[in-house]
């Protein structure tokens, strides 16, 4: 039951109609505008500028520079996963992953995004005698990893640039990504395909393929990915094995209301 507060003194206007517009804005996945903003909530359009500058420097809302909606970003989202979306999300994947483990027998990673990195939330350990496994909470750089390319290639601009103003391009293999525009031009493709890929990119000789998984409001909030030594996923089994990546995040999705 919602508790009522008698004394409406203990109350900051700006502060209540901040997440007022988060509450309208989370019915409204495809944004408003500022002015549409303040006719919804009968505000102020000056105060409607005010706070939805403010939300968006502080990353939680981007504008769209063609219509100049304003949408939400995944930052509430993310700041919520330490805590009782991990477990859901983890519970929402466990069937999916244990059903594409069986399918390609390579160990089989569910995580999500903290900041400018990633981190393992779960794993299905694969079929093979020689597999690769890591310790669930491991953490792991966006600019190599098929998961993050996943996630990112799924977000609006503007949350991908400040993301990306983060990260750091380190060199680990000759075919590690250096820099934010090459980074951004392969999310185009990975938009398109619907998985992202690491082809020995963060260490020579293994590769990974991940898709993201959406929630409700149809925001990339996870993804699943499978990964084995480029002995047993070679270049042209990518499309076989990433359609099946995708098959399992679909699954996943439906689960969380997408």
């Amino acid at each position: 039951m919602e508790k009522k507060i008698k004394d409406s003194s203990y109350i900051i206007p700006n502060l209540d109609r901040a997440l007022r517009v988060m509450e309208l804005l989370s019915d409204h996945p495809k944004g408003l505008t500022m002015s549409e903003i303040a006719d919804a909530l009968e505000i102020p359009k000056n105060s409607a500028f005010r706070i939805t500058t403010t939300m968006e420097y502080r990353g939680f809302l981007e504008r769209n520079p063609t219509n100049k909606s304003f949408c939400l970003t995944n930052k509430m989202t993310n700041i919520s996963h330490s805590t009782l979306a991990e477990k859901s999300l983890v519970e929402s994947a466990w069937e999916s992953m244990q059903i594409l483990r069986d399918e390609c027998l390579e160990t089989i990673l569910f995580g999500t995004l903290i900041g400018h990195e990633g981190v393992v939330l779960e794993q299905a350990p694969g079929r093979h005698n020689f597999k690769f496994t890591v310790d669930i909470g491991t953490r792991f750089s966006l600019h190599t990893a098929a998961p993050g390319k996943a996630i990112l290639a799924n977000m609006g601009d503007a949350e991908v640039n400040n993301i990306l103003k983060k990260v750091e391009f380190t060199k680990l293999t000759d075919k590690t990504i250096l820099s934010a525009k090459d980074y951004k031009a392969q999310l185009t493709k990975v938009r398109t395909q619907g998985y992202g890929i690491d082809c020995d990119e963060e260490r020579e000789g293994m590769r990974c393929l991940g898709s993201a998984v959406f929630n409700e409001k149809k925001q990339p909030v996870a993804a699943i990915w499978l990964t084995g030594p480029s002995s047993r996923i070679p270049q042209r089994d990518f499309g076989r094995l990433g359609e099946l990546t995708k098959k399992a995040a679909d699954s996943i999705s439906k689960k969380l209301g997408a």
